[in-house]
């Protein structure tokens, strides 16, 4: 056998080169599209919630009892004179970002169902239907009975997850962003949850909207507002925004007490 080897050569099989794996044209595209999308990303804080009894305090929240700063500070509903449902509470010492003294806070009319809502247009910003301010604290909070059928349970905001978030398609016009992206490349996109805009609560970020662009504007400068708070139909708060729908609070960088808030749904 080795002799036969010597005579015709033995023949050892060939080595295998190391082949590269090149990347399939749909990663290509993938890979253009998150370069010009990473152009515009913004860092959104999902909240962490902890239920809690309804108390009231000066802490971030969904829901709950609000801080008072007296026995009268509870907005009420111009029409049903009942107080409003206190729907977001962020006190800005407890940000992950953009700290400051003193709170926002958010309460909205739930008494009347849809037919309040139309007839106090509160789904749109500065609206008689809902309230929002930027309070300073002194001390402890003023405690009363609420006069409203049911309160939202309290779920204490006790941290902060922060992730990428990047801007709605509906924005791509106004940010110059020109892209054609394939349906094959989107699969891509939600497979990897990257590239997309947030739907969930969050603080921060993008807006997610449901129809189209609709920043309202500072009353007095004129100035587009900025996204400060999301808050999505049924995700920590239990309210249904119409079918589905976001809201969105947002505030004045002229004034950071210029606050609105408003929503869209499907």
């Amino acid at each position: 056998m080795k002799f036969i080897q010597r005579l015709f050569g033995r023949k050892d099989k060939p080595k295998k080169e190391d082949k590269k794996i090149e990347k399939s044209p749909f990663e290509e595209e993938f890979d253009k599209v998150m370069k010009v999308l990473n152009q515009h990303k913004r860092k959104a804080y999902l909240p962490v919630v902890s239920a809690n009894e309804n108390t009231f305090s000066d802490k971030s929240k969904i829901g709950g009892f609000p801080y008072l700063r007296n026995e009268d500070d509870w907005p009420i509903c111009p029409v049903s004179r009942k107080h409003m449902q206190l729907f977001l509470q962020l006190n800005l010492e407890d940000l992950p970002d953009k700290k400051e003294t003193g709170l926002i806070q958010l309460f909205y009319s739930t008494t009347g169902g849809s037919e309040s809502e139309t007839k106090l247009e509160s789904f749109f910003p500065f609206s008689k239907g809902n309230h929002c301010r930027k309070i300073t604290t002194s001390g402890v909070s003023a405690e009363i009975k609420p006069d409203i059928s049911e309160i939202f349970d309290e779920k204490l905001i006790v941290g902060w997850e922060a992730e990428d978030d990047y801007p709605h398609y509906e924005e791509y016009y106004e940010l110059g962003i020109d892209l054609e992206i394939s349906d094959e490349v989107y699969e891509l996109i939600e497979a990897r949850n990257m590239g997309m805009c947030i739907e969930k609560d969050k603080l921060f970020g993008w807006p997610h909207w449901v129809q189209s662009l609709e920043y309202p504007a500072d009353r007095k400068t004129e100035t587009i507002m900025e996204l400060l708070f999301q808050l999505a139909s049924e995700d920590n708060l239990p309210y249904m925004f119409g079918d589905m729908g976001i809201g969105h609070l947002t505030q004045s960088p002229d004034n950071p007490e210029e606050l609105g808030f408003g929503w869209a749904c499907h």
